[in-house]
């Protein structure tokens, strides 16, 4: 990855929504919460808000597929969302297969002895890993 900047991820869930930020070099990646995802439209001003006070340069997206790598009804659901995004916010968004990064998320907190977890920490630490996935350059999407 040549620019550098902060990039906040994003893991888009049922009920929650999982956000990360990287490091500015792009090195590193952190949980930092989730959102619940009570209505699109209010999440999306939060993490907006957050890409603010985090002063990043782009958001990456989980996009679930399939197995196949096919395009489901919940991928369709976080096209939708990436649209809200992109309808207030110049960041550039960049999709992500998030296909296994719930189960890299769950070995890695039981690894560092967190588990069981609170469900959006597991949520925040997936959108670690899908951040940590695009930075690695692995299985990019978009």
């Amino acid at each position: 990855m040549n620019e550098k900047g902060k990039l906040l991820g994003i893991d888009y869930g049922r009920a929650r929504i999982g956000i990360a930020v990287s490091d500015p070099l792009g090195i590193s990646t952190s949980p930092i919460g989730f959102i619940p995802r009570e209505s699109d439209k209010k999440a999306v001003l939060l993490v907006l808000a957050l890409a603010q006070q985090h002063e990043v340069r782009g958001i990456v997206i989980g996009l679930p597929l399939h197995v196949s790598g096919d395009v489901g009804e919940s991928a369709r659901w976080v096209r939708s969302f990436i649209a809200l995004i992109q309808s207030q916010s110049p960041l550039p968004i960049y999709e992500m297969d998030e296909r296994y990064s719930s189960a890299e998320a769950e070995e890695s907190l039981r690894n560092e002895g967190k588990w069981p977890v609170d469900p959006g920490v597991l949520d925040a630490k997936s959108a670690a890993v899908i951040l940590r996935r695009y930075l690695d350059g692995e299985q990019n999407i978009s």
